[in-house]
């Protein structure tokens, strides 16, 4: 059975490890049980009893219900000669008069079974009455005579070669008892592994009580380490597995279980239901230790919260019980109640009567000398386990020693040729291994080049393909199409530049054409190139600077350092914000020149910049999804081609600086001199200018709410001119800002990229679907991503739909209509169902993960409502607000976007719908009282909010109820 921890007394010690009050009144006993422990007896031959003929004796004892019938029933057996049938009699015999805390009588019986078994040869029952004697000594609390016991049958058990259910039965109910009496003694570590195995054994068997009862006992024990949250899930498992195993006994300590946690949290209320429960649960039994368990805890808690009467009453019944069947641990803790009780009513002289006695009782509870015997009891035994495991590994090494030289030879020959094979193998499959990596690398990196390359040119053609739709289809203003114009022209410039690009590294990589080499002055080259940034600087409001040591005459490939400076240049304008400042230094060391450029952005970890030159890497920098395009990676390819070298130093939030080391050459052969005035520079690569739009929502404030979160400008202006001015749109040009500006305005669809910085839309979709404010919202993620994985990936994050760039326009239009459409049919199902009962109707919802997420918040909010009238106290919009964790605002647009209704008149719905319940349910209640217990403090305004909701006065529906219920009468 499960070890019961003390509810009331504070003491050290378990209260189970204080009882060794019997051992002199059963001194006979004991001494007659423990010649069974001799370990000659486990040598004797053991017989095999049929299992047939097992199951039909546990048939016919099984019908013998009372201790009278059982006694009879042995006496049957013994004069038929039936000895298995004896034996299995005296166990239940013995079961029922513990049951009935007959604990002396249980002992005498369960011994007299023992011996039986033991002369029988019946290994089963032997286990099973030693583990029985343990539990007996277990509940009169010698605990060092019951380890002995359950540790011979745990022993036993282990050395049988019994495969049957009741020998693994057996097994784990000796481990159960021996984690009980190391949890007694205070040895929490032996009593968890101890446990566990017994649990381990009870799952393996299928066992729902004997799971029950060692969940209770890790329950326990964590409840003894004070942590109560594991505590209440192994109580729960135990109340759950007893619940289905209809286990009355278990069930009643479960509840006891949960008073003991209530208690220790302060929550006496609940405390003192849980203990009345398993009070009520063992009252008609005949078992008065487990009954006295919980009657002592009650009569504590009644004490507690000062209610003496019912505490008085309690401790009387618990005193009666504890002297009939002599258990010192409870009458030393009922005594212990009684001194706090005469202490607290001030009777001075009868409260140290009671503490006298409940400190004697304590005395002869726990000594001393008897702890120090138990814990010797536990080192003999753990002495004679090593002493066996050495015996057992010296028997076994004299076998191993006298086969080992045989075969030592032909051994080692094998090992020898085998190691010689394996080494082989081993260096053939490291070889392939090698390619294989290899191969899959060099896949993995042409298939990611090809993606990211995929998308960059999907991104302009959207625009491109869109706005040529649009021009086709509509019929727009000379003005209207200057615009799309230059946006078209502005993305296949930026398409071409890519294209540009890539076909330069392609030319490098090949060495397809010869560089085409000048001489000259390089540093007045480069200051003419700063200088073609200088305008752009200026319209950025950030400081553009170039110092050089002074002019310097080389060889160099003018269309190599173009190309270089204006990628590192567009990159630092790119990452630098206004008032910011971009520096170009030139100097000469010895017969290398360096070209640095410096900015003061935002910077990049270590990890990012050691990937700075791959194409198209990605990666996250302090939260933040960062990654490469092919720019940098043409810089890479144009300063190796000639035999520069290209570093970055670059820190998060102290900026970026790329250093360019070139040798300084002057080929002895003729080279053209360069005109700087004949010899065109290339364009400048300046970064695009147009913004996403600023304005934190554009149209009509109480229209449908669009927000559109693109790094994209042009895509993004493009997506919100798919929709007309009965919406209202709102823009972001990074996920972070985009989860920032949806926890403001909770807008009623999302419109979201997949790559762009800060988060990517895979996280978005999961923030989003992760908040309680925001989960209800529709989400289409927008990318040029297409792949089935990559689809799948971003409907798993929670994206309600997944289009491809470049996208149909009218599909968008679609798209976001269905779903909004969808949000109201939702909406109004909710509404609906409010209307009919108090939360909605999940047979006409949605079974999706976000429908589940509304219906999980609308029951919080009602609970919340109904908690707050249970306590007749009103509640307020900014009250459940706050309970929701959540502003006014964003309430009000969570509750309008599930509800369509406001957050005030939800809650008086709320009320109505409870007074209309408490008339219906209660006529006894006056209707100023119905009133009060929904919120309203005037009768007058209760009256006015339940006609405008039902149409009818509280006093006309009262009467109609009446009037309803008598013609059904």
């Amino acid at each position: 059975m499960p070890h019961f921890p003390p509810t009331v007394s504070n003491r050290t010690l378990p209260s189970a490890g204080r009882c060794l009050l019997h051992t002199l009144r059963v001194g006979g006993g004991l001494a007659l049980a423990l010649l069974s422990l001799l370990p000659t007896a486990c040598n004797k031959g053991t017989e095999r009893v049929e299992s047939q003929e097992r199951q039909k004796v546990d048939s016919l004892v099984r019908v013998a219900t009372s201790i009278d019938s059982l006694a009879r029933l042995q006496r049957r057996f013994e004069a038929e000669g039936n000895r298995l049938g004896s034996i299995v009699t005296l166990r239940e015999w013995g079961k029922a008069l513990r049951n009935e805390s007959r604990f002396d009588e249980a002992l005498r019986v369960h011994s007299q079974g023992l011996h039986e078994a033991e002369s029988l040869g019946d290994t089963i029952e032997w286990v099973q009455a030693l583990n029985n004697i343990g539990t007996d000594y277990r509940r009169m609390g010698v605990l060092d005579v019951a380890q002995e016991y359950h540790y011979n049958a745990w022993k036993l058990s282990e050395e049988s070669t019994d495969t049957t259910f009741q020998a693994r039965k057996n097994r784990v109910v000796s481990l159960n008892g021996l984690g009980n009496i190391y949890m007694a003694l205070g040895n929490y570590e032996r009593a968890d592994s101890a446990l566990r195995r017994a649990l381990k054994g009870e799952h393996e068997l299928k066992s729902a009580v004997g799971q029950a009862i060692n969940y209770a006992n890790l329950g326990a024990i964590f409840a003894h380490r004070h942590q109560l949250d594991s505590a209440w899930a192994y109580y729960r498992h135990s109340m759950a597995l007893n619940t289905e195993a209809g286990n009355e006994l278990g069930i009643s300590l479960c509840h006891t279980y949960f008073g003991m946690l209530y208690e220790q949290a302060k929550d006496y209320d609940r405390a003192t239901l849980e203990y009345e429960t398993a009070y009520g649960m063992m009252r008609s039994s005949k078992d008065d230790w487990h009954a006295l368990n919980s009657l002592i805890a009650l009569a504590g808690i009644h004490l507690t919260t000062g209610q003496t009467e019912r505490a008085t009453i309690h401790l009387g019944k618990a005193l009666q019980m504890a002297e009939r069947i002599k258990s010192p641990e409870h009458l030393a803790d009922i005594y212990t109640l009684y001194y706090k009780l005469h202490k607290r009513q001030g009777r001075c002289s009868a409260a140290l009567a009671a503490f006298e006695k409940a400190t004697a009782l304590q005395d002869s509870v726990v000594d001393l000398e008897k702890m120090n015997r138990i814990q010797n009891t536990s080192l003999n035994i753990e002495r004679n386990r090593q002493r066996r495991q050495i015996g057992e590994a010296r028997h076994k090494l004299e076998e191993e020693r006298n086969t080992r030289y045989v075969g030592f030879a032909i051994f080692g020959f094998v090992m020898l040729i085998l190691a010689a094979v394996l080494t082989i193998v081993l260096y053939t499959n490291r070889l392939r291994r090698r390619s294989h990596i290899a191969l899959k690398h060099m896949a993995a990196l042409r298939e990611n080049f090809f993606t990211n390359i995929t998308h960059e040119f999907r991104t302009p053609l959207t625009v491109i393909l869109g706005l040529t739709h649009d021009l086709k289809c509509g019929s727009p203003t000379a003005a209207e199409v200057q615009e799309k114009v230059d946006v078209i022209e502005r993305q296949g410039n930026g398409l071409l530049a890519l294209i540009n690009q890539l076909l330069d590294i392609s030319k490098i990589k090949s060495a397809v054409g010869n560089p085409d080499w000048h001489r000259g002055n390089i540093t007045a080259y480069l200051a003419m190139l700063v200088e073609s940034y200088r305008d752009y600087a200026r319209t950025r409001h950030i400081d553009l600077a170039f110092a050089a040591d002074g002019p310097v005459e080389m060889d160099f490939v003018p269309d190599y350092v173009a190309k270089a400076m204006n990628n590192l240049l567009s990159n630092a304008f790119k990452f630098t914000p206004h008032q910011g400042k971009v520096s170009v230094a030139v100097s000469r060391k010895a017969d290398h020149l360096t070209i640095s450029v410096s900015d003061t952005g935002a910077g990049m970890s270590r990890e990012i910049a050691a990937h700075a030159f791959e194409p198209f890497y990605q990666g996250r920098d302090d939260g933040r999804n960062v990654g490469t395009g092919v720019g940098l990676a043409l810089v890479k390819q144009i300063v190796d081609a000639i035999e520069g070298h290209i570093t970055v130093d670059s820190r998060p939030g102290e900026g970026t600086t790329f250093c360019i080391s070139l040798p300084i050459r002057r080929n002895a052969s003729v080279l053209p001199s360069l005109d700087l005035l004949a010899h065109p520079l290339p364009e400048a690569l300046l970064p695009e200018e147009r913004e996403i739009p600023s304005d934190t929502l554009s149209g009509d404030a109480d229209a449908c709410r669009l927000l559109i979160i693109e790094d994209n400008a042009d895509i993004a202006a493009y997506i919100g001119a798919q929709f007309p001015q009965d919406y209202a749109l709102a823009y972001a040009d990074n996920g972070i800002d985009g989860m920032e500006k949806a926890l403001q305005l909770v807008p009623d669809l999302i419109i979201t990229d997949l790559m762009m910085p800060g988060i990517n839309g895979l996280e978005l979709c999961r923030r989003v679907r992760d908040n309680a404010v925001l989960n209800h919202i529709p989400i289409i993620v927008v990318t040029a991503k297409i792949s089935e994985q990559e689809r799948i990936a971003g409907l798993q994050a929670g994206a309600d739909a997944y289009l491809a760039k470049p996208f149909n326009s009218d599909e968008l239009r679609t798209r976001v209509e269905k779903l909004l459409e969808g949000r109201r049919l939702l909406r109004e199902k909710y509404r609906l169902s409010l209307d009919a009962s108090t939360s909605a109707d999940t047979s006409t919802t949605p079974s999706d993960k976000s429908a589940e997420a509304d219906r999980l918040f609308l029951s919080k909010v009602t609970d919340t409502i109904y908690l707050s009238l249970s306590h007749h106290r009103d509640i307020s919009v900014a009250t459940l607000a706050s309970a929701m964790c959540m502003s006014s605002s964003q309430l009000y647009r969570k509750l309008l976007a599930l509800t369509d209704c406001p957050p005030a008149t939800y809650i008086q719905q709320i009320k109505i719908k409870k007074a209309k319940h408490l008339l219906e349910s209660d006529p006894r209640l006056t209707l100023n009282e119905v009133a009060e217990r929904c919120g309203f403090e005037v009768y007058a305004s209760f009256s006015r909010a339940f006609k405008n909701v039902c149409g009818i006065s509280p006093n006309d529906f009262r009467r109609q109820q009446t009037g309803e219920a008598e013609t059904a009468i």
